[in-house]
């Protein structure tokens, strides 16, 4: 119940500060817990949107306090740029930038990701006019490339 709770909050938490939940993870560590949230938006996630998730978000937790017990502390922040792309939602969060799709056999692919389903991965390379679709069961890792 306290889980159901909580996940409720926080889904309030991101609605109301226009954010995306990316991941969630709750540890221990000593004797207190830490709650961690990973929060992301297609502008990209500012300092202001880490607060309004956190400020909510422990609010309402100091009005349930069953919901954590003991101890915990609250991290907010966006998922960093070298976190690995894996689910649906994070490739299609990601549609219009360049990602680094790493394959068991051969270099890194580096492209524009156009389109997203749960088979494939269609990346625009640069000075190639043919799209390139990676079968999604042969991506090792994909993460945002910058492109400086």
């Amino acid at each position: 119940m306290a889980n159901q709770k909580l996940d409720s909050l926080i889904a309030q938490a991101c609605e109301a500060a226009g954010v995306s939940l990316v991941e969630q993870d709750m540890f221990r560590a000593g004797k207190r817990k830490t709650l961690r949230l990973y929060i992301d938006k297609p502008e990209g996630v500012s300092i202001d949107d880490c607060t309004n998730v956190s400020h909510f978000l422990s609010d309402a937790l100091d009005l349930d306090p069953e919901i954590i017990e003991g101890a915990y502390t609250l991290e907010v922040s966006s998922p960093g740029l070298d976190r690995p792309l894996k689910s649906d939602a994070d490739f299609i969060r990601n549609k219009g930038r360049f990602i680094r799709v790493t394959r068991p056999a051969g270099k890194p692919v580096v492209g524009k990701l156009i389109e997203v389903d749960e088979k494939n991965l269609t990346l625009a390379l640069k000075g190639k006019k043919e799209e390139e679709v990676i079968p999604r069961d042969e991506v090792l890792v994909a993460k945002v490339d910058v492109q400086i």
